[in-house]
């Protein structure tokens, strides 16, 4: 890859990364924004008595989470069985990866301990 090729693709990761926090940063603001609303009907017409606990972007965010999960998979539940297999293979993936740093750590302690003792 040429020198220009890759200031260019450089360029081009800067602009999505940004362009990426920019649109997580106005989802939270919108989130707390809907959640205040929410909230601010409910108080109005009295209704908010009827509710456990108000509105909260915790609650909207799992609100998007499912609409997104649902929208990905269409309704096919083997497909979403497949996704759930998968961020779950994920999620042990990185579990193992934090485990080995810290399994390393505890070694070097222990040993570290055994050269103090000796």
């Amino acid at each position: 890859m040429t020198q220009q090729n890759e200031q260019q693709r450089n360029r081009m990761l800067s602009l999505l990364r940004e362009g990426e926090r920019r649109m997580l940063v106005q989802l939270a603001g919108l989130l707390r924004t809907t959640a205040d609303e929410i909230n601010a009907e409910l108080e109005k017409e009295e209704l908010m008595a009827t509710l456990e606990q108000p509105i909260t972007v915790e609650y909207l965010n799992g609100v998007v989470q499912h609409h997104l999960f649902e929208r990905k998979h269409k309704g096919d539940m083997a497909v979403a069985q497949q996704i759930l297999s998968d961020y779950q293979s994920e999620l042990e993936a990185l579990q193992a990866a934090q485990a080995q740093p810290e399994e390393a750590a505890a070694a070097d302690e222990s040993g570290e301990e055994l050269k103090a003792q000796a």
